[in-house]
């Protein structure tokens, strides 16, 4: 399917599920992909708002780029975080559980994310229907593949009753969302992608010991609560068992004149 029917086909799917009058969100972070969901509401011409999930763990400038995209299609931007509006932040989770989020037990997503939206959602519309459209696209992982592989757009969302998932750009490529942000003026929507490869959080299981170097390059010393979370509990922070104070360790001995150490 080519860039201008995906877009079509976005856009028709925005007005229909917005004809029966029920709230649309777009789960916004400022990123080039949920951008693009924002953009294609935006076209659509319907009411929609975004909605920031704070982690805690969010990469300097991330609220600010998604206050500032938010602001430029003056459109509301919600920010639910998990202090304020669930039980407690990063650390209060990881002293409860008693070990860091792994691939397989990524309980920082529910916990700090998408249990403080649920609430923060309660508290703005109650019970009422809520449809919350994610930038999320198969081609980014084979693991999304994998996991979006019957295709489906809509799901119910499972942590929040009275909400449905939208994954409106499911089908569409990098280089799809790269084209439609460029007709637009909008292609470098965020540097945080060019800077350390990623938005959002600046600490996450899924992460790379290449995407962490990155981040501890252009923020020296970012990850100094962490590592003080790995000694107190006495357990790592990486997949495979391993500390996360090891890799902090060997990159700032790498650079250590650039890291100012």
């Amino acid at each position: 399917m080519q860039l201008n029917d995906k877009i079509k086909e976005a856009v028709n799917t925005i007005k229909e599920i917005s004809q029966g009058g029920t709230h649309i969100l777009v789960m916004f972070s400022g990123g080039k992909d949920s951008l693009t969901v924002a953009m294609l509401c935006y076209e659509a011409g319907v009411k929609f708002e975004n909605m920031y999930m704070e982690s805690g763990l969010d990469l300097p400038s991330s609220v600010e780029k998604a206050e500032y995209y938010s602001n430029q299609l003056g459109i509301k931007l919600h920010k639910s975080h998990p202090v304020r509006d669930y039980q407690g932040d990063f650390a209060f989770q990881l002293r409860k559980f008693g070990y860091f989020p792994t691939i397989e037990h990524n309980w920082c997503m529910n916990r700090l994310k998408v249990r403080p939206c649920r609430a923060y959602c309660r508290k703005i519309w109650g019970m009422e229907e809520i449809y919350k459209l994610t930038g999320v696209r198969k081609s980014e992982s084979t693991r999304r593949m994998t996991i979006y592989k019957a295709n489906t757009k809509f799901q119910p969302d499972a942590e929040h009753p009275h909400a449905t998932l939208g994954h409106i750009i499911l089908d569409w490529t990098d280089s799809d969302v790269s084209a439609f942000l460029s007709q637009r003026n909008m292609l470098n929507s965020n540097d945080l992608y060019d800077k350390v490869g990623v938005s959002g959080c600046f600490w996450c299981p899924y992460y790379q010991d290449s995407i962490i170097s990155r981040v501890e390059r252009a923020y020296p010393q970012i990850h100094a609560e962490l590592v003080r979370l790995e000694a107190e509990l006495g357990k790592p922070a990486l997949q495979g068992h391993r500390w996360l104070k090891t890799l902090i360790d060997d990159i700032h001995a790498q650079l250590p004149m650039k890291l100012g150490i």
